[in-house]
């Protein structure tokens, strides 16, 4: 499939102060970043908070310049690409449904603003093209004068994707959309989401941290660490066999309904490193239980993979069984 998006050395600094006299610190949030997004294609970005992944999806949406690299938007510079007619291709849908909408507009002024912005129809036209995106995306055009505070959270979840669908863009960069719903209405909008992505033929790239909807939604899966893309690959080979001893950490992480099994115990060692000073050689070193000393000394190279690439000096000998993740996986 042809790259609709392709991110080129992607890296974002920013100047943290640690007191009034103090010089900056240097956060880089995203270090240098290489990846395609195929048009028509789930792309899932997962990882630890404080991975990068958000700041990799505003750099996207344009709403953060990169310090370093590029991003290309069908071939050409993202930075050239106007605001209006980036918005237009392009559309987010955040985290907190409730924060992301104006409580003072209604829900037909919410979802009709791309169309006010672009410029696109009539009043007329702008009304039922607000009607029957509300019909398509689960919502009763009966709620188009009310308010998002008398809206549920899966409601209002359907609002904020419909204003983002409204104006007919081709990808969607949808930022833990369902984290802040209930479990109950979590597989709604993901059932809703994977619908409108294939009726649309829509692009999306989804932002994270829960494995179940990686593998229910994404034809792809990038993971990132301490700002880093550290594997990448299909989501039949991520989950079967991941390659990193960072992505099987993360499937080793995700909790049971058994509760004789306890917490998972993946051997990590210490916490989360601090992103001010990141450790040297291979980031992931001081919490890997396989790490031997070319990682302590030196950055991983970029190996290609059959499904992608991974970035590990020792993962050849790490690989697990696919039954050993399966297994693991369907208890889950």
């Amino acid at each position: 499939m042809t790259p609709v998006l392709e991110l080129r050395g992607v890296s974002r600094r920013y100047a943290i102060r640690k007191g009034w006299f103090a010089r900056p610190a240097e956060l880089l949030a995203a270090r240098d970043v290489s990846l395609d997004v195929r048009r028509g294609e789930v792309l899932a970005i997962v990882g630890e908070t404080g991975s990068g992944k958000t700041t990799l999806g505003r750099m996207i949406l344009g709403l953060t310049e990169p310090s370093a690299g590029e991003i290309r938007l069908d071939g050409k510079p993202l930075a050239s690409v106007g605001r209006r007619s980036r918005s237009r291709r392009i559309q987010p849908v955040f985290q907190d449904p409730y924060s992301s909408l104006n409580p003072r507009q209604t829900i037909g002024q919410i979802i009709a603003m791309p169309l006010h912005v672009h410029r696109i129809g009539a009043a007329g036209e702008r009304q039922r093209a607000v009607r029957q995106m509300m019909e398509r995306v689960g919502l009763s055009p009966a709620l188009v004068h009310s308010y998002p505070s008398q809206l549920s959270g899966g409601q209002r979840q359907r609002v904020a994707i419909a204003r983002a669908l409204v104006g007919q863009p081709e990808i969607l960069v949808c930022d833990e959309p369902t984290s802040a719903l209930d479990v109950s209405v979590q597989g709604q909008i993901l059932n809703l989401l994977k619908d409108l992505q294939q009726s649309l033929n829509l692009t999306y790239v989804f932002i994270t941290h829960d494995l179940a909807v990686v593998e229910y939604l994404a034809d792809r899966v990038a993971v990132m660490y301490l700002g880093r893309i550290v594997e990448l690959g299909t989501t039949r080979a991520m989950m079967t066999a991941p390659r990193h001893p960072y992505t099987q950490a993360l499937l080793g992480s995700v909790l049971t309904p058994e509760p004789g099994l306890g917490l998972p115990d993946l051997h990590l060692g210490r916490g989360f490193p601090d992103p001010l000073n990141p450790p040297p050689g291979c980031p992931f070193h001081p919490r890997c239980p396989s790490a031997t000393d070319v990682c302590r000394e030196r950055a991983p190279d970029v190996t290609p993979t059959d499904a992608g690439f991974v970035t590990c000096h020792v993962q050849p000998a790490q690989t697990p069984t696919e039954c050993d993740v399966s297994e693991r996986r369907l208890v889950c």
